[in-house]
């Protein structure tokens, strides 16, 4: 039993809820599952390589598409849902007290499942280094590779600062986070934290227009990009078990699609609240 704990790290259930039902409106359902397992590196326990298999549905409510005006382009459209089904590895090397790493590789399939081809395929990666200038004070400095129609690549990297143990300053691109312990409630620590993200992600997708990808028709390749803020109350327990809820703003939104147009599509902003568990 002893082993078996230390090999399955943690069992996530994540959910978040976008507002949004209209003509220029994009509502979203996103419930996800992953089993994190450890796996021995070089020896080395304190640094095992994290392997993740997961799953994600998104529930899609619009855009409305109409019919277009004759000889204009067709409307945004979007299927009920489309799924992740992925393979995650993440490796945080430490080779010395000051310099370390942040290596992660995903392979998975991205599509609404009612044909997978080539494009459905997705790569993605992450590579930082990290310098521990004193227990305190962490600098990051690196890349992710998101595999997306718009955006290929981004720099990632900032400071990390942890003045006391009951506050912590993340300032990353693209993904910062503030957070304060604000109190512990028997073996309980609860947070409170701000944080941004660069959220979406990309699918293959039947199109209503009948056009799409060659030679397949009417398949296309969409992104989904978005902006979020959000506020969150966070709890830790000494057995590992955690959970969060948060409420956010989503911002700058945005359906953009690789072969058919129109070239992208632009939901209001709207609000979100989602949450999680950990064990």
């Amino acid at each position: 039993m002893a082993t078996m704990k230390k090999f399955i790290q943690h069992i996530d259930l994540d959910y978040r809820w976008f507002a949004g039902h209209g003509d220029h409106e994009l509502g979203i359902n996103d419930m996800g599952l992953g089993v994190t397992c450890a796996f021995p590196m070089f020896y080395n326990s304190q640094t095992p390589l994290l392997v993740t298999p997961g799953f994600y549905l998104h529930c899609w409510d619009g855009p409305v598409s109409y019919p277009p005006v004759p000889g204009g382009p067709w409307p945004a459209d979007m299927p009920p849902r489309t799924y992740d089904a992925y393979l995650d590895a993440a490796w945080n090397p430490q080779v010395t007290t000051w310099f370390g790493g942040e290596l992660n590789f995903r392979i998975g399939i991205y599509s609404d499942f009612n044909r997978v081809t080539s494009d459905s395929i997705r790569y993605m990666g992450k590579g930082v280094a990290v310098l521990k200038f004193s227990p305190d004070v962490r600098i990051k400095a690196g890349a992710w590779y998101l595999d997306r129609n718009k955006t290929k690549i981004l720099p990632a990297g900032g400071i990390c600062w942890t003045p006391n143990p009951d506050i912590y300053f993340d300032v990353l691109f693209p993904n910062p986070e503030v957070g304060k312990r604000l109190t512990t409630w028997g073996n309980t620590d609860w947070w409170l934290y701000f944080a941004g993200d660069y959220g979406g992600g990309t699918w293959t997708i039947k199109r209503n227009n009948g056009l799409g990808i060659p030679p397949t028709g009417d398949y296309d390749r969409v992104d989904y990009n978005d902006i979020r803020i959000a506020l969150g109350l966070r709890f830790e327990t000494l057995r590992k078990f955690q959970g969060n809820f948060e409420v956010g703003f989503a911002c700058s939104r945005e359906l953009v699609y690789r072969y058919d147009p129109p070239p992208a599509f632009y939901p209001h902003n709207t609000v979100y609240v989602g949450g999680g568990i950990s064990y």
